[in-house]
């Protein structure tokens, strides 16, 4: 016997993906893809949970260009890990590829006030009291 698919279970191209880019241990960019919303939104916590607890780390970059959906738990959890690395002296990043749905509702919520965004991936800028070498 067949039971019908649950009406209220998401279907698997609702579901999300945060993959970590390899790079130096000071600066960590998360690619972001699928729907953030409040089924998801406990992955994408823990993920940064996990990054944030790096020892070492200066700068965090969310690079959300490939989400499809941006809920209100989203935002809220981007207004928090935004929180969390200001407190802790730490540069957050967010990328948005220049996505007006994933825009919209930060701006609408006043999230965007106060975070650095960005269309793009630039390279890690030199840590205070860092030399460089050309």
């Amino acid at each position: 016997m067949r039971f019908p698919a649950d009406p209220g279970s998401p279907r698997p191209e609702q579901f999300l993906a945060v993959n970590p880019r390899p790079g130096d241990g000071h600066h960590v960019v998360l690619d972001v893809v699928g729907h953030v919303d409040a089924f998801t939104a406990p992955l994408l916590r823990a993920c940064l949970r996990t990054q944030l607890s790096r020892p070492g780390l200066r700068e965090l970059v969310l690079d959300v260009g490939g989400v499809e959906f941006l809920g209100a738990a989203g935002v809220s959890l981007i207004f928090e890990v935004a929180r969390r690395c200001r407190r802790r002296g730490l540069r957050f990043r967010l990328l948005t590829r220049g996505r007006s749905d994933v825009l919209l509702p930060l701006r609408m919520a006043g999230v965007l006030d106060g975070l650095e965004v960005g269309p793009e991936v630039a390279a890690p800028l030199p840590l205070a009291g860092s030399a460089s070498r050309a």
